[in-house]
């Protein structure tokens, strides 16, 4: 079955379903009280190596900078210049190894120096790019990895040695990013709550990817090659898989905090430890898709 034809056949059971559906998510929230933590967060494997390894995925398409505007979302500039000069002007105490995959890559018009280069098709978008980039590194040691797009805002700080030293001070956070979103707008239960770290920044390691995938049977959207389909069972699956496995994810916010969310239990879907805003994190800001600078006191 295609993956258009599985999405809508997923919509259809929702809507046979969503009297149920609905009056138990009002339940959850309205009546329920949460569970106390029954179960402690899984620790994360060490790295062997302070070595980050950089996935950057671009579809061939796009300009090198190009200004992006999402449905009630403030636009912003962003595009692969930024990236790279984010990735190659850093001198920080960490090894970085930066990969750019390109789906479409026959529209890449330019040419890009001293960075590796791998092709992939554009079935599952940044997921065929992330997935392609976790095969050429998961038998290598253990390390670092970044998955990011290039959509990331033009905005530029010095994020990788806080970000490396929190993670690493930090074994139980399975991966972190810069924007989550606390639902899954692609659904007809709209009382719904998935939450989870928004796709174009995921920092982690190449062992919790292993676990993911062995998890999963395959990478996250792999083969996926419809877009509301993908954000399901690519960004928002990642994410709920990550917590299944008992870690917790963590997003940089705005003003610097690390704001941490998990399952406290296996009944929960991260709702016992949600203190914060409901929907797309990037509506209340006025500069979204940014990488915030990590606030060391309040980490």
């Amino acid at each position: 079955m295609s993956s258009r034809n599985k999405f809508f056949l997923n919509l259809l059971f929702e809507l046979i379903l969503s009297p149920y559906l609905y009056t138990k998510n009002f339940i959850k929230w309205s009546i329920q009280k949460p569970e106390l933590s029954v179960e402690k967060s899984r620790t994360r494997v060490p790295v062997d190596e302070d070595k980050l390894s950089v996935c950057i995925h671009e579809w061939g398409g796009y300009k090198g900078k190009r200004s992006k505007k999402i449905k009630n979302i403030a636009g912003f500039d962003c595009g692969l210049d930024y990236q790279l000069l984010r990735f190659q002007n850093y001198n920080g105490k960490y090894d970085v190894d930066l990969t750019v995959t390109i789906s479409d890559s026959h529209l890449f018009e330019r040419k890009i120096e001293d960075v590796k280069i791998i092709n992939v098709p554009n079935v599952g978008m940044d997921f065929s790019g992330y997935e392609t980039f976790f095969e050429n590194i998961k038998n290598a040691k253990n390390k670092y990895v970044l998955l990011t797009n290039t959509s990331v805002n033009k905005k530029q700080v010095e994020f990788i040695d806080d970000y490396l030293d929190f993670f690493k001070a930090n074994r139980s956070v399975g991966m972190m990013g810069v924007s989550f979103n606390s639902k899954m707008y692609q659904s007809l239960i709209r009382n719904n709550f998935n939450p989870h770290l928004q796709s174009f920044f995921l920092l982690t390691t190449t062992e919790v990817l292993k676990e993911l995938v062995e998890k999963n049977k395959s990478f996250p959207g792999k083969g996926v090659d419809f877009k509301l389909a993908l954000i399901r069972e690519g960004e928002i699956k990642l994410s709920r898989i990550v917590m299944d496995l008992g870690y917790e994810l963590v997003c940089v916010l705005k003003d610097g905090t690390p704001y941490f969310f998990n399952k406290s239990c296996f009944r929960d879907n991260g709702r016992n430890s949600w203190r914060n805003f409901f929907g797309d994190y990037r509506l209340y800001l006025e500069e979204p898709n940014s990488i915030h600078q990590l606030n060391i006191k309040k980490a």
